[in-house]
């Protein structure tokens, strides 16, 4: 009267190994926290093509926003892209053309908002800071 147990499937062992370490403890992580002493920009873009924004401080352009054509967009910056002066450029360059439009050098307080006109004459794009 001996009983029979059934027998496992025989794994080879890398398949064995990668189910172990695929079931191994998770790290908790966490998104960025939010800046809340960052600045706003609102985006408006008035031209045929879709536009990339950029952001210059401290001397490097940082890619921040891609605005689709005859839309809007409103994005809130971390404060680091203010740099240490806290002064900045806004370039506008539209997809697919070799033009480009910069503001002046802005002086941007933390909480401020800067509104970004790009035109389809980008020689009248315009800004505004609040």
């Amino acid at each position: 009267m001996g009983r029979t147990f059934p027998t496992l499937p025989s794994f080879p062992p890398f398949l064995l190994v990668l189910i172990i370490a695929c079931a191994g403890p998770r790290q908790n992580i966490d998104p960025e926290p939010v800046e809340a002493s960052g600045f706003s920009l609102i985006l408006n873009n008035r031209h045929l093509l879709d536009v990339n924004i950029f952001v210059q401080h401290d001397g490097q352009p940082d890619r921040v926003a891609t605005v689709t054509s005859a839309t809007s967009s409103a994005i809130v910056l971390p404060v680091r892209m203010l740099g240490h002066s806290k002064t900045i450029r806004i370039i506008a360059e539209p997809i697919g053309d070799d033009s480009r439009y910069t503001t002046d050098l802005l002086v941007v307080q933390p909480g401020q908002i800067i509104e970004l006109n790009v035109e389809s004459l980008l020689g009248r794009s315009n800004y505004s800071i609040q």
